[in-house]
């Protein structure tokens, strides 16, 4: 769309990250737009900016920044030479949208975005959210990272991370949100792939072999790695795995995942361990977990512990980590989409009896041998959709009950919701990484007799707009 530059100021920021403008008054042949809010990825408020629109409604638009005339207070120079900046002449790396903003101003707004989306979607403008608590490490501290390879114009392989709202490639040679570990493992995987002649992967054709690296790291330095690949077929896969284990000793495990299908989901259902352990140990906190590659851990492990501190306080009184609450505070809590069971041993202290619940086989087997490792006696774990054992969740519950739950982005399915609203079930823990979800499915308790409690930010993905949150409802 081909529009004249618009000049703007930038007020806030927008729940999806993105930041809200409106022209000025005297952007000449504008003033229809006046009115408008404009959405603009990677400005700032306090912005003042050259703008062209590049979509546009009737309520909004979206629009890139062309030029920055005057910068916002809290703008920073990003330290990725990758990042978005005005005028920038090639894609930019999508894998973070928020290094213009200081630190301290992102967990200010982050905040703001969770009290936006309660008072516009669940109509509560005086919830009490918490300031938000800062991540242990602002940079380096992603233990998980999926790097698709592609060919560039001439050809050539390349590997980095996807432009924003796109498909193509940037190609990358450091990442300062990973760790340096995981970045050597990419950059070698990538020479590997050159010199061993591996047909790349092409989605449009549907046609090539590799098509993503996948690397776990741990707070030890350790590494899980596995290739992505459209057939089972491992050319050379030997001597792959030699000049891997020579160059990287930190490796503990090389596994194969089989992904055939034309999609956009990276992982498929086929893992192949090639050599070494079967999964990679974990720490955090006291606690010591294993996970299968492929199964769901926090990836932050730093702030996962404070995430998970936050999920015990509000618990048991929502009140400071710590109080004086009786250590079993209920007869059964119940730990929906538990994942490899990191809440079920963090919060049985406060319960007689565990039940977790989680969609993945594979990561109810490593909660049960979890629970075992850190000597968790009153947890036991179902496989399979919430969704599908209601009617035995329901028969399960005693007179004082809780529920946590920590459902992927799209929130809690209507019956999960109905199974809340039990009577037995005093209190809810909702752990989420999603603000409007979150609200949406508070609305819907709150309708049902649940009052929203404190809610408690956690930042788990620094230089990003995404936030995770801790709140309590009680009936």
């Amino acid at each position: 769309m081909e529009t004249s530059p618009l000049i703007v100021d930038v007020k806030k920021m927008a729940p999806e990250g993105e930041a809200i403008a409106f022209p000025m008054a005297s952007n000449a042949g504008q003033a229809q737009q006046s009115s408008r809010v404009i959405f603009i990825a990677g400005a700032v408020p306090g912005d003042r900016l050259e703008v062209e629109l590049v979509s546009a409604k009737s309520s909004f638009a979206r629009a890139r920044i062309k030029r920055l005339l005057t910068p916002g207070p809290d703008r920073i120079q990003p330290p990725c030479p990758l990042h978005d900046a005005p005028g920038r002449p090639t894609p930019a790396c999508g894998g973070c949208n928020w290094q213009q903003l200081a630190y301290e101003t992102q967990l200010k707004h982050k905040r703001e975005m969770i009290r936006d989306c309660l008072g516009r979607i669940a109509k509560m403008r005086e919830a009490a959210v918490e300031p938000v608590l800062a991540s242990p490490q602002a940079w380096g501290y992603r233990n998980k990272v999926q790097i698709p390879f592609g060919l560039d114009k001439t050809g050539k392989i390349i590997a980095g991370f996807y432009a924003s709202s796109s498909h193509q490639i940037v190609d990358f040679n450091a990442c300062p949100v990973q760790p340096e570990l995981s970045v050597r493992i990419a950059l070698k995987v990538k020479e590997l792939a050159v010199k061993l002649r591996w047909p790349i992967y092409d989605a449009q054709s549907n046609r090539g072999w590799l098509r993503h690296l996948f690397v776990r790291t741990n707070s030890q330095g350790k590494a899980l790695a596995a290739l992505v690949t459209h057939s089972p077929m491992f050319l050379r896969h030997e001597e792959f795995i030699s000049e891997m284990r020579e160059a990287f000793p930190e490796i503990v495990s090389f596994y194969q995942n089989v992904q055939p299908l034309k999609t956009s989901v990276i992982l498929g259902e086929s893992w192949r361990r090639l050599w070494g352990a079967c999964g990679l140990e974990e720490k955090i906190g006291r606690f010591t977990f294993f996970a299968s590659p492929g199964v769901f851990l926090q990836v932050n492990t730093e702030a996962a512990a404070l995430l998970y501190d936050a999920a015990l306080a509000a618990l048991k009184d929502g009140g400071p980590a710590g109080s004086h609450a009786p250590a079993a505070a209920f007869d059964l809590i119940l730990d929906l989409y538990c994942g490899v069971g990191t809440l079920a041993c963090w919060l049985a202290q406060a319960a007689t009896r565990m039940i977790g619940v989680e969609e993945n086989p594979q990561a109810v087997r490593d909660a049960w041998a979890n629970a075992e490792r850190n000597k968790i006696k009153n947890a036991r774990f179902y496989a399979g959709k919430v969704e599908s054992l209601l009617p035995k969740l329901k028969k399960e519950l005693p007179a004082r009950c809780a529920a946590v739950v920590d459902p992927p982005r799209s929130g809690l399915s209507e019956p999960v919701l109905r199974l809340l609203t039990e009577r037995s079930i005093s209190r809810v823990v909702y752990v989420s990484c999603n603000p409007a979800t979150f609200a949406r499915d508070v609305g819907y308790l709150s309708k049902s007799g649940f009052k929203l409690g404190r809610v408690q930010p956690v930042d788990l993905f620094p230089q990003t707009s995404h936030i995770e949150l801790v709140a309590q409802l009680n009936t």
